[in-house]
């Protein structure tokens, strides 16, 4: 596995075949873990006062009363919501399939361009959705798992039970552990799965299995795809974070002198800051995407050869659409 290979070739050709960067920021490739981080903040956080009794229920009588008089408002607001959530869904399963192809044949020099994996994309979308699906499924267990922990601590807490609490955070406690390796685990089914049913144009059933008997069979070469997939990212990530900051401090600086001061330019710093940063921060983002998902390709084309060319070994090219020659 030539391992240092795969980053400078996954940069290189992120870089030179920009349209990635936009199919990437759709795929909705990201990592697995969990926000151990959250804290209560407000009223209920720490140093915060319990709101009074007859304070709540005002609140919560009015909060009733506004959800009565525009039910019709907040049914079309959560109709429009999951319809939007199934269009993203479905287009980061064509943009996943796209980026994937798109990033293989550029590492077999193969010509290839946006239409194309398009194209490919639209044809693999099936068994991307169905791949992410048994996923889903897969994360349901674990899910499950927290939330009872979670509401047997809250009603433990509630009904004055402290033994029944501890009881149920020492049991959370020890299956942090094996949760952050099953979390590692589907991560990794995810990155080698989702190309095996790009690239080996397999179903989404057969990728899982394919892409866990690849994890069993090279699990020390995956294991060290993954760590140098950390260390590249946690360096882009500084890198991007050092850019972003040589825009923002500047108009950072700008709107608090202007703030200061009375100033009506707050405003047009604050404009001018989220027309140019947020366009900065998306490229940005679109690049690393893209940068990390081209690597994985370029590592899943190489894990079962024992000396890989430079270019790795050559997937058949995409069938052709239906309906063209």
């Amino acid at each position: 596995m030539p391992y240092w290979l795969l980053v400078t070739r996954s940069f290189s050709i992120a870089w030179r075949h920009r349209y990635l960067w936009l199919l990437a920021l759709f795929a909705g490739e990201g990592g697995v873990g969990f926000n151990f981080g959250n804290q209560a903040t407000g009223p209920f956080g720490p140093g915060g006062n319990t709101p009074n009794g007859s304070d709540f229920n005002a609140a919560s009588q009015h909060v009733s009363d506004w959800f009565g008089q525009h039910i019709s408002l907040v049914v079309a607001a959560a109709v429009l919501l999951i319809l939007l959530v199934i269009a993203f869904f479905v287009l980061a399963a064509v943009c996943e399939g796209a980026v994937v192809r798109a990033s293989a044949e550029h590492d077999a020099e193969r010509p290839f361009g946006l239409r194309t994996a398009w194209r490919c994309g639209v044809a693999t979308m099936g068994t991307i959705i169905r791949f992410r699906l048994l996923l889903v499924a897969l994360w349901l267990p674990m899910l499950v798992v927290f939330v009872a922990l979670f509401a047997g601590m809250v009603f433990s807490i509630a009904g004055s039970n402290v033994g029944a609490a501890v009881a149920f955070g020492m049991l959370a406690l020890l299956i942090v552990l094996p949760v952050i390796a099953f979390a590692i685990y589907l991560g990794l089914l995810d990155r080698l799965g989702t190309r095996a049913a790009v690239l080996e144009q397999i179903g989404a059933r057969a990728a899982i299995v394919r892409a866990h008997r690849l994890l069993r069979k090279r699990l020390g070469r995956v294991l060290l795809v993954w760590l140098l997939s950390i260390a590249t990212t946690f360096a882009v990530g500084i890198c991007a974070a050092i850019v972003l900051a040589i825009l923002v401090v500047p108009a950072f600086l700008i709107g608090i002198g202007a703030f200061a001061t009375g100033s009506p330019l707050l405003w047009v710093a604050v404009a001018l800051a989220v027309l140019i940063l947020l366009p900065v921060a998306l490229i940005v983002e679109g690049f690393i995407i893209a940068q990390s998902s081209t690597y994985w390709t370029l590592a899943f084309r190489r894990l079962e050869i024992e000396e890989a060319p430079i270019y790795g070994y050559a997937y058949p090219q995409a069938a052709p659409p239906q309906g063209t020659a």
